[in-house]
């Protein structure tokens, strides 16, 4: 329950830095920043606690990290200087959803699904807060407030995933391929918004599902 309530606010506290430094229009470096960062901490700490997964396995991790920054990278570029204020801020949203995963990671196979709990627990009442001191409105219009459940939904599903994945194999793999998603956002994009992917994101997807066989083996 512990990892699950600490979890829960480096989740949150992830979210409003993510926003904070998209709404700089940065995407094309926050997307890629934050996602690396994201999958780098919990790679580190897996193998701080526990005994190393194997070179092919690691390979596999490297790979995974190499694929999340070449499918992370969308349309257009970057235009002129970017703001150390910026790509700091993606750092650190980063590094809470790294700590975020490894926390999380910690809870053992016995304890269930409460920290999953815990972290819906923690991470509504540390958003309240934080929504109470900022003064913006909780008040969501009908149309929007059904695509909020659906992703509370997801994501609370997502974590229980997560967590029954880390409590069998080793954190450093389970937290790379976690942090794959942006594939699956850009195979959404493709499939459903018809969008064209860059040649780097196809090679990104490539190094994906290498990263994804290397980390089987």
């Amino acid at each position: 329950m512990a990892w699950g309530l600490l979890a829960g606010v480096a989740g949150v506290a992830g979210v409003v830095l993510l926003y904070r430094a998209l709404a700089g229009g940065m995407m094309a470096v926050v997307a890629p920043v934050t996602a690396i960062t994201a999958a780098v901490v919990p790679i580190l700490a897996g193998l701080l606690t526990a005994r190393s997964p194997g070179t092919l396995a690691l390979c596999g991790a490297g790979l995974a990290v190499l694929a999340i920054a070449l499918v992370s990278l969308g349309e257009g570029g970057v235009s002129g200087a970017v703001s150390p204020r910026v790509v700091g801020t993606a750092l650190g949203a980063g590094a809470l959803f790294g700590v975020f995963f490894a926390l999380l990671g910690q809870a053992g196979e016995d304890a269930g699904m409460w920290p999953v709990a815990a972290v819906r627990l923690s991470s509504i009442a540390f958003g309240l807060a934080l929504a109470a001191r900022t003064g913006v409105s909780l008040r969501l219009d009908r149309r929007v407030l059904g695509w909020a459940a659906a992703a509370g939904l997801l994501d609370s599903a997502a974590n229980a995933l997560y967590l029954a994945a880390a409590a069998r194999g080793h954190l450093s793999i389970i937290a790379a391929i976690t942090s794959l998603y942006p594939a699956s956002t850009v195979l959404l994009a493709l499939v459903v918004d018809r969008e064209r992917l860059r040649p780097v994101q196809v090679a990104g997807l490539g190094f994906a599902a290498g990263a994804l066989v290397l980390a089987s083996i």
